[in-house]
């Protein structure tokens, strides 16, 4: 009886424990496929940008370095997220979007890098310098205000936390620049998206979870309750006469 005790005792807390250290990562490597990726569009309403959220098109795959790859598709072509980024994600404010992004040709000139569609038509986006031409470049946005998301509204606002927050609650897509250059390019854009990760505030895109002190303290309690019923199930030792 106690041993049924103590082994129910133990389901609880490591069910405790894993809801507390439970981890919200969305990743995408590349390695094998699109994973639901594909191309999308930008368009300027005055001088800002607003994504097309009815458009999907077809985005190309290099098998070999494993990352996203497309031309000069449209006349503002964008990489634009699978379904697994879509929807609530609330949980993921305070943490962040990172990504790996190389286009061949340039201006110099910074454009919009990455945008994020919610619902009521709120938009929030980074502008930056262009990536690397013959390398992958490193971004790694937090999604709050610290990392100077603009707004798609007329001034291009710096948006407020709350702005964040309500374009989480429903994300429509993300759409990742894939042509910084104006112009015609002649056919020779060639632009790579790798290691998009999506975390939250208590997670790592290299570890995965790292652990709340809470939920350490009730994964010892339950190696400690297995060690007591293991000692309690041994027979008593026999002294000799």
């Amino acid at each position: 009886m106690k041993k049924n005790l103590v082994a129910a005792v133990v389901a609880a807390v490591l069910s405790l424990a894993l809801t507390s250290a439970s981890a919200a990562v969305i990743r995408s490597d590349f390695n094998l496929d699109a994973e639901g990726w594909g191309t999308g569009k930008i368009n300027l309403s005055g001088l800002l940008p607003a994504v097309d959220d009815s458009f999907t098109g077809p985005v190309g795959h290099d098998p070999v370095g494993g990352t996203l790859r497309t031309g000069d598709l449209y006349p503002w072509t964008t990489f634009r997220s699978s379904a697994a980024y879509s929807g609530d994600k609330s949980a993921f404010f305070g943490g962040s979007i990172s990504y790996d992004l190389q286009d061949s040709q340039n201006d110099g000139d910074p454009f919009p890098n990455i945008a994020i569609l919610g619902d009521a038509g709120r938009m929030i986006f980074i502008a930056t310098a262009p990536p690397a031409t013959a390398s992958l470049t490193h971004y790694d946005f937090a999604l709050d205000t610290s990392a100077g998301w603009l707004t798609n509204n007329p001034f291009a606002l710096v948006a407020s936390d709350n702005y964040i927050r309500a374009v989480l609650a429903n994300v429509h897509g993300i759409w990742i620049n894939a042509d910084w250059k104006t112009g015609d390019d002649q056919g020779n854009d060639d632009s790579r998206l790798d290691n998009v990760c999506l975390r939250d505030a208590r997670s790592s895109c290299t570890v995965g979870l790292i652990p709340e002190p809470a939920a350490l303290t009730l994964f010892g309690l339950a190696i400690g309750l297995l060690g007591l019923s293991r000692s309690d199930s041994r027979p008593p030792t026999r002294r000799q006469p």
